[in-house]
């Protein structure tokens, strides 16, 4: 992901770029782990539509962990080939987020309906963050320095659904706990390090502060919007598209 108009790898790679494979590497744990109980564990009983979207988040996460590789060993043709895939891979995990959000909010029983409205919020609202930074990403593909780091971010927005479900798995039934608070610590330490990381870079440093004030804001929306009569309407009427 990081790499010079020349084609050049830098000297001292962030984590951000060609040395992000850690990061990507735990991702990878956390979302296996992660979605365990809830998917991996009961593939059988999933629809097609979950396993579509479930293998095209995968395919997703193997770019962005195969990418820096790439730039690694310098092998910057097949970093350009695999990143044209991103063009029908991510739209494809966007539209297949909307698609799962309406089916599991029509099929919620009344009881349930205001749990279903607070994640179909959570959902709606990841894979706009996934749509912004991806396309950041896409817009500065020819600027290295910011394209590695957007695409950093789309990783990013992956913590909170994984922690929040390995939260769930673990927490003791009846627990009073917000499993996203947890999935936004993970996320806002993780931004603060590569924050100070970034404090002397010539370029991009402001990238992950825009990225933190992005989630910041979400993190305050999440406990606002849901409540509001505007969006339980809205709800209503997502529900209601597959009738």
């Amino acid at each position: 992901m990081a790499v010079s108009a020349t084609g050049a790898v830098p000297r001292r790679p962030g984590p951000w770029g060609i040395g992000s494979g850690a990061w990507m590497w735990g991702l990878v744990a956390l979302v296996g782990v992660g979605f365990w109980k809830t998917y991996f564990s009961r593939l059988g009983l999933a629809d097609a539509v979950t396993h579509l979207h479930a293998g095209l988040m995968l395919a997703w996460m193997a770019m962005v962990l195969v990418q820096p590789w790439l730039i690694r060993t310098r092998r910057m043709a097949l970093h350009r080939q695999i990143g044209q895939f991103s063009y029908g891979v991510m739209p494809g995990v966007l539209l297949t987020a909307l698609w799962l959000s309406q089916l599991r909010i029509a099929a919620a029983p009344p009881e349930m309906f205001g749990l279903q409205s607070m994640l179909l919020y959570l959902g709606t609202a990841a894979s706009l963050m996934l749509a912004l930074f991806w396309g950041l990403a896409i817009v500065h593909r020819r600027e290295p320095a910011l394209h590695a780091r957007y695409m950093v971010a789309t990783a990013l927005v992956m913590i909170d659904p994984a922690a929040a479900r390995l939260m769930l798995a673990l927490l003791p039934e009846g627990a009073r706990f917000n499993p996203s608070w947890g999935g936004y610590a993970v996320t806002f330490a993780i931004l603060a390090v590569l924050i100070v990381f970034d404090r002397a870079a010539p370029r991009g440093r402001g990238v992950f502060r825009f990225v933190a004030a992005v989630f910041a804001l979400n993190f305050v929306l999440m406990h606002v919007v849901p409540g509001t009569q505007a969006w339980q309407s809205f709800a209503h009427g997502w529900a209601a598209l597959g009738g």
